[in-house]
C-alpha cells in the first residue's frame, strides 16, 4: 500500500480542462457565503462590539491573508486534494495531519447540516409562510434542496461553478446595493444611529472583551474560503490557480464585509437589530427600500445558502477522496464518474447531512447537541488554519533569507496568521467569549478524531501513520518548494 497521498499522482479528469481561476474564486466565495453569513452574524457582531464591527473585520484581514498565503505556498509545493491534511502530515506528523483532515471534515459536514434547515426555512418563508413553523416541513424542504445541490455537484465542477457564479453575482449586487443605500442614509443623517468616529474606539467596542468577541465573529465570517484549495487536482494549473483563488477570495471578502457591515449596522437601532437577529437583512431592506424588496433580499440569502451548501459538499468530498487514498477512509470514496467527480464521497457526505437532519427532527436534544457542535466550528477552523500556517512557515523557513518577498510573504504574514489563530482559540476560552459547553464539544470532536487515528494505527496498522523516510522535498533555485511525482 502506498504510504501517503503524495504517492498517488493527481488524477486529471476532463473537468480539469475547463475549471479555471475564476471558477475556483467563485467556489471559495460561495463557501464563505457572504449573504447568508451576514444574515446570521450581523446582529451578533453588533452585540459583541457595538457599531465598531468593521474594525474586527479589517483587523482579521491581515492574519487571514497570511494563512491564505501559507495555503498558496504549500499548494505550489504539493498540490493535493488533501491540502492541510497532507501538508501537516508531511511537515509535522501523520497523527497531526489526520486530525487536520478530521477537523476539516467536521467543519464541512456539520456546517452543511447547519445550513440545510435555514435553506428550508427561507424557501417556505418565500413560497408558503404558513408552513414555516412546522419542523417537518422545514426539514423536508431543506432535504430536497440538499439532494438538488448534490445532483448538481455530481454533474461536475464546471456545472456547479456556473450555478454558484450566478448566485455570487446576484448576492453581491444585492448586498452592495443595500450597503450603498445604508451609507447614503448615514451621510444624510436618516439612519437609526448617527455616524460617529467614536464607534471605533476601544471604549465604545467594550474594551478587550468586546474586541475579542468581534474577532471571533470575524473569523467565523471569513472561514470557508479554503474550499478553492480542495479542488486543486481538478483545476487548470491547480498548483498555482487554487492558491491564487484562495488569496483573491480573502481580499474580496474583506471588501464586501467591511462595506456591508458599515452601511447596514446602523439602519436599525441595536435593540431592533437584536429583536430581528434571525431576519435582520430582510428588515433592513424594508427600511432602505420600502416595497416588495424584502423578497429579493430573502432570495439572495436563500440562494447564497444553497451555494454554500453545495460548496461544502464539494470540499468534504475531495477531502474524503484524499484520505481514502491513504487508507484512512473507505476505499470506495476514490471512485469517480465520467465528469471526474468523486461520486461516492459526494453522495456519502450528502447522505450524512440528511441523516443528521433526520436526527435533528426526531430528537430535540440531538438538535441542541448539533447546534453546540456547529457553534464550535469557528474554533475548529482557527485550529486547522493555524496548523496550516505553521506548516508553511516551517517548510519554507530556509527560503526567508533569499529575498524580502520570501521573508514577508513566506514568513512574517503566515507567522502573524499562526499567532493570531492560536491567540483567538486561547483568548476565547480565557475571556469567556466561548461557553464551556461549546469548548467541550470542540475538544471532544478533536478527541474522537485522535481515538480514530489510534485505532487505525495500532489495530489496523494503516501505513499512512508510518511514512517512509524519503527525505525532504526539493527546492528550486528561487526558494519556492516544488514536488514532482
Amino acid at each position: 500500500m502506498p504510504n501517503s497521498d503524495r504517492d498517488h499522482p493527481p488524477l486529471k479528469p476532463s473537468a480539469a480542462k475547463s475549471f479555471g481561476l475564476g471558477d475556483a474564486i467563485v467556489l471559495g466565495l460561495s463557501s464563505s457565503g457572504p449573504a447568508q453569513t451576514l444574515a446570521v452574524s450581523l446582529a451578533t457582531l453588533v452585540a459583541a462590539c457595538g457599531l465598531g464591527g468593521p474594525l474586527p473585520i479589517v483587523v482579521c484581514f491581515l492574519p487571514m491573508l497570511g494563512i491564505a498565503l501559507a495555503y498558496q505556498r504549500l499548494n505550489v509545493w504539493d498540490p493535493r486534494a488533501g491540502a492541510t491534511y497532507s501538508w501537516v502530515a508531511r511537515v509535522f506528523h501523520p497523527y497531526l495531519g489526520f486530525l487536520c483532515g478530521w477537523m476539516i471534515l467536521l467543519y464541512y459536514t456539520l456546517g452543511t447540516s447547519s445550513l440545510t434547515i435555514p435553506a428550508g426555512s427561507y424557501t417556505l418563508d418565500l413560497l408558503a409562510p404558513q408552513w414555516v413553523d412546522r419542523p417537518w416541513a422545514v426539514a423536508l424542504c431543506g432535504g430536497l434542496w440538499n439532494v438538488a445541490v448534490t445532483a448538481l455537484a455530481l454533474m461536475g465542477l464546471k456545472v456547479a461553478s456556473r450555478f454558484e457564479g450566478l448566485i455570487v453575482v446576484f448576492q453581491y449586487v444585492v448586498l452592495l446595493t443595500l450597503a450603498f443605500l445604508g451609507i447614503r442614509a448615514l451621510a444624510n443623517g436618516t439612519s437609526a444611529t448617527a455616524f460617529s468616529w467614536h464607534w471605533f474606539s476601544f471604549e465604545a467596542m467594550g474594551g478587550m472583551r468586546g474586541l475579542m468577541n468581534g474577532l471571533l465573529v470575524a473569523c467565523f465570517m471569513y472561514s470557508g474560503w479554503d474550499a478553492a484549495i480542495y479542488v486543486n487536482e481538478e483545476t487548470r494549473d491547480g498548483a498555482h490557480n487554487a492558491g491564487r483563488a484562495a488569496i483573491a477570495s480573502v481580499v474580496i471578502l474583506v471588501i464586501i464585509y467591511a462595506l456591508s457591515i458599515f452601511g447596514l449596522q446602523a439602519v436599525l437601532n441595536p435593540a431592533e437589530l437584536a429583536a430581528h437577529a434571525g431576519n435582520a437583512l430582510a428588515v433592513i431592506s424594508e427600511r432602505l427600500l420600502p416595497g416588495p424588496y424584502r423578497s429579493v433580499v430573502s432570495l439572495a440569502v436563500l440562494t447564497g445558502t444553497l451555494a454554500t451548501l453545495q460548496a461544502a459538499v464539494i470540499a468534504a468530498a475531495r477531502m474524503s477522496l484524499a484520505m481514502s487514498r491513504d487508507g484512512v477512509m473507505p476505499g470506495v470514496f476514490q471512485q469517480r464518474n465520467a465528469q471526474g467527480t468523486p461520486w461516492a464521497a459526494t453522495v456519502c457526505m450528502s447522505g450524512l447531512n440528511l441523516c443528521l437532519l433526520v436526527l435533528t427532527l426526531m430528537t430535540g436534544s440531538i438538535g441542541e447537541a448539533l447546534g453546540n457542535v456547529a457553534a464550535s466550528l469557528g474554533l475548529i477552523a482557527c485550529l486547522f488554519y493555524g496548523l496550516t500556517g505553521a506548516a508553511a512557515v516551517w517548510q519554507h523557513r530556509a527560503t526567508f533569507r533569499h529575498s524580502a518577498q520570501h521573508f514577508w510573504l513566506g514568513g512574517v504574514l503566515p507567522g502573524l496568521g499562526v499567532v493570531f489563530m492560536f491567540w483567538v482559540v486561547i483568548e476565547s476560552a480565557r475571556s469567556g467569549a466561548t461557553t464551556p459547553i461549546i469548548l467541550a464539544y470542540g475538544a471532544g470532536s478533536v478527541g474522537v478524531g485522535l481515538l480514530v487515528a489510534l485505532v487505525l494505527d495500532r489495530i489496523y496498522q494503516i501505513a499512512f501513520f508510518r511514512p517512509a523516510n524519503d527525505g525532504p522535498a526539493h527546492h528550486d533555485t528561487t526558494g519556492t518548494d516544488t514536488h514532482h511525482d
